[in-house]
């Protein structure tokens, strides 16, 4: 194609799997590197550091500190090719100018180890989204594994995250805790890696009721390539099978609310998109399956461009 394609990712795990290997950020194992971007490309990526269930309290807050000098040092190493954006009004100028940049971001409010001080720490070292809970309940909220709603410090958190600018993300919360943010939240949120649950009925997927309240607020939902999110049986040899999602959340008036949220590195990806490399074959297969291109574009990056650049204002 003439034009770089441009790519805003919503979440990859690719910063937690790097440091757990102990291999840098341009490598030949993961499904993102920075050497694997093709060159026809202009991407930036929300990079997660991901805390686990089992970490709790003052782990988890290590923990998060072993990932963050982690990603430090690749930036002191990968500079000239690595873009660390702290302010997400750059995101726009990045796309024009930046191979690669990133977005740092959280997976697991356990981060806070149940202290409001620590979001304003978090905000101060660059953290721009926060994934409220991963599965199980944390000191937030209960995971997509329970039915469980948000605690009382759960509640403040959220406000306390809004105030100072981080992006609450919804993935992986559980469907009790949906229903209760929609009526507390005063800033739109995302669900940076969830699909359709009508298309396949796993329950970290978004009803079409949760689609269409992210859409009426003017969040985002990115798009996740693991496969047990695809299809119900979880194997998917068909890039077909992720445009059933695309294309019913566009029949719910998604246009402006689709964006990608890969899941690199943090799960199993059908052959068809198990690497980098391979996005812009997504690109061409939304065209193919008769998505206008000027909508295809606000899904690769449009969108988030969008929303990232008007949230510090809101």
């Amino acid at each position: 194609m003439e034009t770089p394609i441009k790519v805003v990712d919503l979440h990859c795990d690719t910063l937690t799997a790097c440091h757990k290997k102990g291999i840098g950020l341009s490598n030949d194992e993961t499904h993102l590197s920075l050497h694997k971007r093709p060159a026809s490309t202009r991407w930036c990526q929300c990079m997660a550091v991901f805390i686990p269930d089992s970490l709790r309290g003052q782990a988890a807050e290590a923990y998060f500190g072993e990932v963050y000098q982690y990603l430090t040092r690749q930036q002191t190493i990968l500079q000239d090719s690595f873009a660390w954006l702290k302010d997400l009004s750059l995101v726009p100028s990045a796309l024009n100018t930046a191979g690669f940049s990133a977005v740092l971001t959280v997976e697991g409010g356990a981060v806070l180890a149940g202290k409001l001080e620590n979001i304003k720490k978090l905000r101060q070292l660059g953290v721009r989204m926060l994934t409220l809970t991963w599965n199980a309940a944390n000191e937030i909220c209960g995971g997509s594994e329970t039915d469980e709603g948000f605690t009382a410090f759960g509640r403040r958190a959220v406000a306390e995250l809004e105030r100072q600018g981080i992006v609450v993300d919804v993935s992986h919360l559980s469907d009790r805790g949906f229903d209760e943010l929609r009526e507390f939240a005063r800033k739109p949120f995302v669900a940076s890696h969830s699909n359709s649950r009508t298309v396949c009925g796993h329950r970290r997927n978004l009803t079409d009721a949760m689609f269409c309240h992210i859409r009426d607020i003017g969040g985002l939902v990115g798009m996740n390539y693991y496969q047990n999110f695809i299809t119900e049986d979880g194997k998917s040899d068909s890039i077909d099978d992720l445009l059933r999602h695309i294309h019913h959340f566009l029949e719910l008036g998604g246009e402006h609310t689709l964006a990608l949220g890969s899941d690199y590195d943090g799960a199993e990806i059908p052959s068809y998109l198990d690497s980098m490399e391979k996005v812009e074959s997504l690109y061409e297969a939304m065209v193919k399956s008769g998505i206008a291109e000027p909508v295809v574009n606000r899904i690769f990056y449009g969108n988030a461009e969008r929303f990232f650049t008007a949230y510090d204002a809101i």
